[in-house]
């Protein structure tokens, strides 16, 4: 039988409770030197990381691989099934720079895919594939927590490992950037607007990427400048954009950004994501893979890994089809199974509008599905919102709280590359509501494996 390693963690604190309690301020302050920052907040963690047994390392691999490849096959169906357009619902405009030909065969390259995973059930409810964001906070954050002399005995009796999710990200770039063709020692631009919150973090992954000996700059999409089939940002010629601003805000300001554009649009750059991996962040993306009509497009492996690890998911429009386009049936239904339902818009971060049925008065769910029903909404079957024990000083003494969390997994090139956990008081998890981010660590303890 496995170890319990949540647990023997917290046994862990509370056998050494005096040092924990002096501990735990030095390690806030030891944060607060660091780049652990969203613009100018610090993002709130606790004196803890969420610990993998091995079991369910191998769960998520299996699954972040599967899913990997499942994916990326879905966003060609979009290009090579004309037929199947409707299901991705796509502006003209948005449509024209998903036809961008990427230069290389992986439409995503980077993702994460955040779900709720407690024993061994794993389900997936989002996909972030567009511009995937938390793995340099993760490792700036992990860097701390295992040096801390007190935590120290505990990660060497459980073989705790660490996960440089950084070099994951850069290994990523550079295989796409062979395929695409490059052969010299590319620079790389990690690409937002100035000002951004993540900056924190782009400056995280520009000194590792510059410490591994690749050129690498900040840069504005408005700043690049196209000439003589070269693409620059501020007199540095650019090979690799690492595009972490999202599809949107680029559509949304597609006059300003139009030299990055026509550079992508001749390949004097490789982008990475491309801009067709937007495809694939919509919530409306599950109700394809969580539909049978489409199974034939999939291996029976891969239709198992569907089925074992993406709750039911169906747009509102694709939904009223079950019920012969009536709208009535539809409301009916969504009302009488509302405690076993959660509505959210297709498009959308951070959790908002998103409402658990079982959470909501009748109300207020009563208002969400009438607001579904007039926009780009889906439905999906909920899923339990596991809870987990953080360390809290309490009058002087250590103490513990409940948290609700979710688990992210990050997945470079097919490959799960390290994950995190968000935590909130909430049932849509949300940092801003009491809650953190805690670095997701696997253990290597010989008797686990054995008994695995």
């Amino acid at each position: 039988m496995e170890k319990n390693l949540d647990y023997l963690f917290d046994e862990y604190l509370k056998s050494h409770q005096d040092q924990v309690v002096r501990a735990m301020p030095d390690f806030a302050k030891r944060l607060e030197k660091t780049r652990f920052y969203y613009g100018r907040f610090a993002i709130p963690t606790f004196y803890k990381a969420h610990f993998l047994s091995p079991k369910q390392e191998h769960l998520v691999k299996r699954a972040a691989s599967a899913l990997t490849h499942v994916i990326n096959t879905a966003v060609r169906l979009y290009f090579e099934e004309g037929h199947l357009s409707y299901v991705y619902k796509t502006e003209p405009e948005a449509a024209e720079l998903m036809k961008i030909d990427p230069g290389f065969s992986k439409a995503v390259v980077f993702a994460r895919y955040d779900g709720l995973l407690e024993g061994q059930s794993l389900k997936f409810v989002k996909f972030n594939c567009d511009a995937p964001a938390g793995a340099a906070f993760t490792d700036e954050l992990e860097d701390v927590l295992v040096k801390e002399e007190m935590l120290q005995p505990f990660f060497e009796e459980y073989q705790i490992k660490t996960t440089l999710r950084v070099q994951n990200v850069l290994t990523g770039l550079l295989n796409a950037w062979e395929e695409f063709g490059g052969f010299e020692t590319p620079t790389i631009a990690i690409v937002d607007w100035n000002r951004a919150r993540m900056a924190p973090e782009y400056e995280i992954i520009r000194d590792y990427f510059e410490s591994k000996g690749y050129r690498t700059t900040i840069a504005d999409p408005r700043e690049m400048q196209y000439r003589g089939g070269k693409l620059y940002h501020r007199n540095i010629r650019i090979n690799i954009l690492y595009r972490r601003v999202n599809f949107d805000e680029i559509l949304q300001r597609l006059d300003e950004v139009g030299d990055m554009i026509r550079a992508t649009k001749d390949r004097a750059v490789c982008m990475v994501n491309p801009l067709r991996a937007r495809l694939a962040s919509t919530k409306s993306f599950l109700s394809l893979l969580t539909n049978p009509e489409y199974d034939h497009f999939f291996t029976e492996t891969e239709n198992q890994i569907k089925r074992d690890h993406i709750p039911w998911t169906r747009r509102i429009a694709d939904a009223e089809n079950f019920y012969g386009h009536k709208k009535l049936y539809m409301i009916d239904f969504l009302k009488d199974e509302k405690d076993s339902l959660v509505l959210k818009p297709s498009v959308g971060a951070g959790g908002r509008s998103v409402t658990i049925g079982r959470e909501t008065r009748d109300d207020v769910w009563n208002e969400t599905i009438d607001r579904a029903l007039k926009g780009d909404w889906v439905v999906q079957e909920y899923v339990n919102v596991p809870i987990m024990t953080v360390p809290a000083i309490i009058n002087g003494r250590l103490d513990f709280a409940y948290k609700k969390y979710n688990f992210n997994a990050l997945a470079l090139d097919g490959k799960f590359a390290g994950g995190f956990v968000r935590l909130s008081d909430d049932g849509v998890i949300n940092l801003a509501h009491s809650g953190g981010l805690l670095p997701s660590m696997a253990s290597e303890h010989v008797a686990d494996r054995l008994e695995a």
